[in-house]
């Protein structure tokens, strides 16, 4: 029997780095389907179309803003304006996962999900998709500390408006024929070309090994795979999900919405970065890139119950989780009910995120432990009666 730890070490030691649409995400693909396989389960791979970087689309779109400038003082005042809305425009869809022109730029590569159906004990009555991402970040300069982080947080909450800002005096200068209004553009024009650098930084940094983000959350589906196959819940079909490519925008999760819009209004429980020493068991009330993006509320009450029955799992709730995104939030937008775990300290740090620390030996067992406990318990609790009750009380 293998555990998450088990799989953790194959994904993050074995196989190591493992960069969206690279062969090595494809082996960790691969490793997926041995293990179902193992199991005496029929794995699925359904290929897909992914960008390469989740920094390119904002490096190009910076990298245009910039370009703009010139333009203005050039003479061109009215194309330097609405090239700079557009690309506005571009930089807030792609924040909400949305198709724009950005996404025609960029490099793209071919990356898989990978999953495998449990059937329950009985007739099938509802249906829970265990989702856990097998891809990893880069490392760059964004994330190396907390101040780095705080530094390019504070850049992008600024560079955005900033950039309308710009937009609007572009506006202007064109209406007036004044080209001076372009000078009061030229202090916003420095966060969007710090912005712009750091786009650039993050592409020229090597792969993190990923045993925290996110070799626990796939290794994890993978482990409650086999529990399942031993121990099926009794009315629940259970889809255990390995995605691709969630790094550079959550490209798999979006594929397999897609694929399979006909399921419905499945639960969507996502495991992610699940085993930072001092963190978790917790499970998101929102994530927000842009737009908040709410989890399911009979799903919050059923795991705030076992949290308050299991005080010794130490489970807790995360209201917001800021400046980030998950494989949930495709499937939020889809209609479906979500739930999302991702291991922030009490203090919202999320330990070794994107960094080279992000090795196998920094993950703490017992904290991985406690949170598969706490999602076997969650998936019990759901079998006996969420469809039928709104998440009332459950067995623990």
């Amino acid at each position: 029997m293998a555990s998450t730890m088990d799989h953790v070490a194959y994904l993050a030691v074995t196989i190591g780095p493992r960069g969206s649409t690279t062969d090595a995400e494809r082996k960790a693909a691969e490793y997926a389907v041995r293990v179902f396989r193992e199991l005496g389960l029929e794995p699925r791979v359904e290929p897909f179309v992914s960008a390469t970087s989740a920094w390119r689309p904002f490096a190009i779109a910076t990298g245009g803003m910039l370009l703009m400038f010139p333009v203005f003082f050039l003479g061109g005042r009215w194309i330097a304006a609405l090239g700079l809305f557009l690309l506005v425009l571009c930089t807030v869809l792609e924040l909400t996962f949305t198709p724009n022109p950005l996404r025609w730029l960029v490099p793209k590569g071919r990356s898989q999900n990978v999953y495998a159906i449990l059937q329950p004990a009985g007739p099938v009555q509802q249906r829970v998709i265990l989702c856990g991402h097998l891809d990893t970040h880069r490392t760059p300069w964004a994330f190396s500390s907390l101040r780095a982080l705080a530094i390019y947080r504070m850049l992008v909450t600024l560079g955005l408006p900033g950039a309308v800002g710009v937009g609007g005096l572009f506006l202007i200068g064109a209406i007036t024929g004044n080209p001076n209004w372009g000078l009061p553009s030229l202090l916003p024009g420095l966060l969007l070309a710090a912005v712009f650098a750091i786009a650039i930084q993050a592409d020229l940094t090597p792969y993190t090994c990923g045993a925290n983000d996110n070799a626990t959350g796939a290794g994890m589906v993978l482990a409650l795979a086999e529990r399942l196959r031993r121990e099926p819940l009794q009315r629940t079909e259970v889809w255990a999900l390995c995605t691709g490519c969630e790094e550079v925008g959550a490209y798999g999760a979006a594929a397999f919405v897609r694929q399979h819009a006909d399921l419905g209004r499945p639960i969507f429980i996502v495991l992610d970065t699940l085993g930072g020493p001092g963190s978790g068991p917790c499970y998101l009330v929102q994530e927000t890139m842009l737009w908040p993006l709410r989890s399911d509320p009979e799903l919050l009450a059923l795991a705030d119950g076992i949290a308050r029955r299991h005080p010794e799992l130490g489970a807790y709730r995360w209201p917001n989780f800021r400046g980030a995104y998950t494989d949930g939030a495709p499937a939020v937008r889809a209609g479906w009910r979500v739930l999302t775990f991702v291991n922030l300290r009490p203090d919202g740090v999320l330990p070794h995120w994107h960094q080279p620390s992000d090795v196998y030996e920094n993950v703490d067992p017992e904290v991985v432990a406690r949170t598969e406990d706490f999602v076997w318990k969650l998936l019990r609790a759901i079998d006996v009666g969420l469809g039928d009750r709104g998440g009332a009380a459950a067995p623990s």
